[in-house]
């Protein structure tokens, strides 16, 4: 893979409204953008570039499944097939802009050998298969269902991507109220083992594992009767998100928090225990706009918020008969309102960024239950097949402060604008994308700027019932060998941090920046936006980062100020390069040694490399100086699996990647000497025209 400094970027998209005929593209992990090249249809993009995806000339084998459409093109969402069943979360994403010009490329897919084929055949047809109600029962003891189910569990045969080709699998979706929660499961087909899982419910503190799941003690609900009370049989699908709805028109009012009471009355001093007095200033009378009445009785339902009973401890939502809300904290009717409030003015807000119509983004009402969670001290969204928030009461009610509504709704934004927002780095970002979706409204607010702009939480954390997290942590460090979940503690050259906190701070700093520089918050929040459409699972880090770059100078070609910005806060992270190119060379033979491997003396170089056997085995130095971390990227042909080791000078292996067919290898090491990056074959192709591979080296 070759990454480009910071003036070949902007030279590529110059490329694409100079209107010049020479066409140019770039590569980060999964995603390929281009400049100056057009589109007749996503097809023909395909069919054009179907060799260097690993895909048959035909297309057979992909499905469009779905067009999306965002402020600056369409996004074309292509399901890998194979035997009549799709690679979960293998698909193909061409973005065209309104302009016609081909804009980027996200591949998922896998390529498909008349060997993997062969194998797909035989696990279908030849081996035999766990039937549907076994694999709902082991996805079920799996989980250790202890709360009623939100939605009936279903299962479906698909491919799960391996190493060595794909591997017949069940998936269990089930989706119960916290703390169980929601999980998707893949279950070989033929003896139901896990072979990967993830969560749909995400909160925002703590772990959400399978495994953390398995060590919960007590009793498991009867599969049977939980899916009865649930509203179905065995295996049928739950319901579907609520259609639009035609706003009212009728207004109620209600108090809340805006956007939280320590901010409001800029002070440390509130705790959750304070004297109710002690509140009194920091309350807004707010209008709650486009209510539903029935008879004489007003409900906080409307076009994009439905308050719902949805969890434990089962609360109804409040009701007016004169459409005034009252209440005040302490009073569950206070959390419907403050909640109700700030997710109907942030789709508002969302709208007024353009995302309307078929351009949309939850334009729809979001059920939310703002005393739930079993009454834990958490909060989560909850995906699925019928998607909800819901907030928990255990010390500072996570529905009075601003921070964590505005979170939890940034994980439905991207979930909604990317159903497979999943793997690579998502958890980690989704995390920092809702802290970040939180302080771009708080900094927006009177005090918003002046009371602590770099906490998260301002009231529900920072505090007795929890420390928070940091927007600010410009110190943390992002290392391309590792992969960013969730609420992980991370420790990066001597520096600890959370996960979240490495990809929250490039936002809220060039949110800060820009601001500062007297552009309108509205446009940034536009461009990070934007940049999430097109996009499927397993990304990283550096490709998102690169799309927000990108969307920038197609939003705003005229103002290069928003690019440079969003550039410059992510490189000084270390999440987008600031090494200049180096230069390109070719591997040279015999390299099959480390006293016969080509050296690399520049940081930055990129090597094209071949094998031209299965037997071919390339070695490459590095000398690298103290207090500098070298990172090597191996990236092989779309139809060729080649893995890569790293060994210092005594002959140790310090560090290997080995992923699957058309993936990157990544290594990294931080101790200074002579270093041996290996590249060895594993299956694909030889020679001149299938064995090709490329290297780079950066420190």
């Amino acid at each position: 893979m070759r990454q480009f400094s910071r003036p070949i970027l902007a030279s590529l998209i110059v490329l694409a409204y100079a209107g010049t005929a020479q066409a140019a593209s770039y590569k980060i992990d999964n995603l390929t953008l281009f400049a100056g090249a057009s589109a007749a249809s996503a097809d023909a993009v395909l069919r054009q570039h179907a060799a260097e995806f690993g895909l048959p000339a035909s297309l057979n084998n992909l499905t469009l499944v779905t067009v999306r459409e965002s402020l600056t093109g369409k996004h074309y969402h292509y399901q890998q097939m194979l035997r009549g069943l799709p690679v979960d979360r293998a698909e193909i994403i061409v973005s065209i802009g309104k302009n016609g010009a081909l804009q980027k490329i996200f591949n998922e897919t896998r390529h498909i050998s008349d060997k993997v084929d062969a194998s797909a055949v035989n696990q279908l047809h030849n081996q035999a298969q766990i039937s549907e109600e076994q694999a709902l029962d082991k996805g079920w003891n799996n989980m250790k269902v202890q709360h009623p189910l939100v939605a009936v569990p279903r299962t479906e045969l698909v491919w799960v991507a391996t190493k060595d080709g794909v591997q017949l699998a069940r998936k269990v979706s089930i989706e119960a109220q916290m703390p169980t929660g929601g999980f998707v499961q893949f279950l070989n087909a033929h003896d139901g083992s896990v072979i990967d899982s993830y969560s749909t419910s995400i909160p925002r503190k703590g772990e959400r594992t399978l495994a953390s799941r398995a060590s919960v003690g007590g009793p498991v609900l009867e599969r049977g009767a939980a899916t009865k009370a649930a509203g179905g049989t065995q295996s049928v699908r739950g319901t579907a998100p609520a259609p639009t709805v035609v706003p009212s028109g009728i207004n109620g009012s209600g108090y809340a928090f805006d956007p939280d009471p320590r901010t409001v009355l800029n002070t440390d001093a509130l705790t959750d225990t304070s004297a109710a007095s002690a509140f009194d200033a920091a309350y807004s009378n707010k209008t709650l706009r486009d209510l539903t009445v029935v008879g004489s009785s007003y409900t906080l339902s409307g076009p994009y918020v439905n308050i719902k009973n949805i969890e434990a401890p089962n609360t109804a939502p409040s009701t007016t008969t004169n459409g005034v809300w009252t209440a005040k904290r302490g009073n569950n009717a206070f959390d419907d309102t403050n909640v109700y409030f700030h997710l109907d003015q942030s789709q508002r807000y969302i709208q007024s960024l353009g995302f309307t119509g078929t351009k949309s983004i939850i334009n729809r009402p979001l059920n939310v239950d703002t005393d739930g969670v079993n009454g834990d001290d958490n909060s989560h969204y909850s995906g699925g097949s019928s998607d909800y928030l819901a907030f928990g009461h255990g010390c500072v009610n996570d529905s009075e402060d601003a921070d964590v509504i505005l979170h939890e709704y940034g994980h439905g934004i991207q979930a909604n604008i990317s159903a497979s927002w999943t793997g690579g780095d998502t958890g980690a970002m989704g995390e920092g994308f809702g802290d970040y979706w939180a302080a771009s409204y708080s900094y927006s607010t009177p005090n918003g700027q002046l009371y602590h702009p770099e906490w998260a939480f301002s009231w529900d954390g920072h505090g007795a019932c929890w420390a928070g997290r940091m927007l600010n942590r410009t110190d943390a460090r992002y290392n391309s060998g590792k992969t960013y979940a969730a609420h992980q503690s991370v420790t990066e050259s001597g520096v600890t941090f959370q996960s979240d906190e490495l990809w929250s701070a490039p936002l809220y700093q060039s949110m800060v920046a820009l601001i500062a520089a007297g552009k309108p918050r509205a446009n940034i929040d536009q461009i990070i936006l934007e940049a999430h459409f097109g996009l499927g699972s397993n990304i990283k880090m550096p490709a998102m980062a690169t799309a927000i770059v990108n969307a920038a100078k197609t939003l705003y070609p005229a103002d290069l100020t928003y690019a440079n910005t969003f550039q410059a806060k992510f490189e000084a992270q270390g999440i987008l390069s600031s090494t200049p190119v180096g230069p390109v060379i070719n591997e040279t033979e015999s390299n099959n040694t480390t006293a016969t491997a080509n050296a690399i003396t520049t940081s930055g170089t990129t090597v094209n490399g071949t094998f031209s056997a299965s037997t071919d085995v390339d070695y490459f130095s590095v000398a690298l100086p103290a207090g500098k971390t070298l990172t090597v990227k191996m990236t092989p042909n779309a139809t060729s699996d080649y893995d890569l080791e790293l060994y210092n000078s005594a002959g140790t292996k310090v560090a290997s990647s080995v992923k699957g067919t058309g993936l990157a290898d990544t290594v990294t090491y931080s101790t200074a000497g002579t270093l041996y990056a290996k590249v060895i074959y594993y299956s694909g192709g030889t020679g001149a025209t299938s064995g090709k591979y490329t290297l780079t080296a950066s420190w």
